[in-house]
């Protein structure tokens, strides 16, 4: 279904972006979105390790970030610049896993390996690195997903310390909350985060199956879905995004789908992926190769390519009012258009 309407919501398919590859107009296992200023979009890509016979820092394949302008639409898209690569040294990666801007337009990067926040000027210069030591002397664990506040301090997800960090954008320890667990307030390998507003937090609980909304000092608000396959349900989430209407979108990874809630936790709809036409840069790539377009004529049933694959990460552009999924098995990223105004055709009865 390319438009759905649901409790006074639209949602309408609009395209796709990218194509697999290692540099470039390529995405390689997306991981994150951020979204800047003037159409821009910075797509973080954890890339592979599957180069053999080499030293292990020198084996990732595609991990950077790619800077991207949409311009107005389809067809408008153009690939600007990209930065870091895979390393241990400085604005170097190895697992990376999220990414999020401040208003500066710095960039920010966690790395689950490396334990550490990289810093980047809006150009992609690597300013800094840290990793967050707090009063006992201990580090970050495992970070995954990061948000940064309208207050300017950013809170990050530590997947292996199963809780949530708050520090200044220095790198100062502010506060931490959670423990391992399946109570509401504990965590068990969380993932993406998500900062509305009001300084309120999305945890995306992936082995909790659900997202978990804490207030500004990390007190329980609000716990969306529950582990299943079915409607509001959620298997392994690994990411979170919240619009300015308060509705709360989940990467819904497991079942490969985006999961909408209202701001009091009723399940709205789904998105499963509408990608029926290739992304422009596909599509030049298949132009090129005519046996590629024989055998594509071929195959009876291509639904199962218009669909999500294991998305990792989604984010809200509440500028565009735009839905954009990380769609990292397919390498693309599936675009919506939330509507403000939709008149619905009279239909013949």
């Amino acid at each position: 279904m390319v438009t759905q309407i649901a409790a006074g919501r639209v949602y309408d398919y609009s395209y796709c972006l990218g194509r697999g590859g290692i540099t470039g107009i390529g995405f390689q296992d997306i991981n994150g979105i951020a979204i800047g200023p003037n159409n821009t979009i910075y797509v973080l890509n954890r890339g592979g390790e599957n180069i053999a016979s080499v030293p292990w820092n020198k084996t990732g394949r595609g991990t950077r970030v790619g800077v991207f302008n949409l311009g107005n639409g389809q067809g408008e898209e153009a690939f600007l610049t990209e930065f870091g690569k895979y390393g241990d040294g400085a604005g170097e990666f190895i697992w990376p896993s999220a990414i999020a801007l401040d208003r500066e337009q710095r960039v920010f990067v966690s790395d689950e390996f490396l334990n550490s926040v990289s810093i980047f000027d809006s150009e992609g210069n690597f300013l800094k690195s840290w990793q967050g030591k707090k009063p006992d002397g201990s580090l970050l664990q495992g970070p995954s997903g990061i948000a940064i506040s309208n207050s300017q301090e950013i809170y990050i997800v530590e997947s292996h310390g199963h809780k949530i960090s708050q520090f200044s954008l220095d790198g100062d320890f502010i506060r931490e909350w959670g423990s391992q667990g399946s109570d509401p307030g504990m965590l068990d390998s969380p993932w993406g985060i998500a900062i509305d507003s009001e300084n309120n937090t999305y945890v995306a609980d992936h082995k909790n199956d659900r997202v978990q909304k804490f207030g500004p000092t990390g007190e329980v608000l609000a716990i969306f879905g529950s582990s299943g396959t079915g409607r509001g349900e959620l298997i392994r989430p690994s990411d979170v995004s919240v619009d300015d209407s308060g509705d709360v979108y989940v990467c819904d990874w497991a079942n490969s789908r985006i999961q909408i809630y209202s701001p009091d936790g009723r399940f709205i709809t789904s998105l499963m992926g509408d990608a029926r036409d290739l992304s422009m840069w596909s599509q030049m790539m298949t132009d090129a190769n005519p046996a590629v377009i024989q055998r594509r004529r071929e195959v009876k049933d291509p639904e199962t390519e218009w669909r999500l694959a294991l998305p990792v990460t989604v984010v809200f552009d509440n500028v565009k009012s735009q839905i954009l999924i990380g769609d990292t098995q397919r390498n693309r990223i599936q675009i919506y258009n939330k509507l403000a105004e939709y008149n619905q055709p009279q239909r013949n009865l």
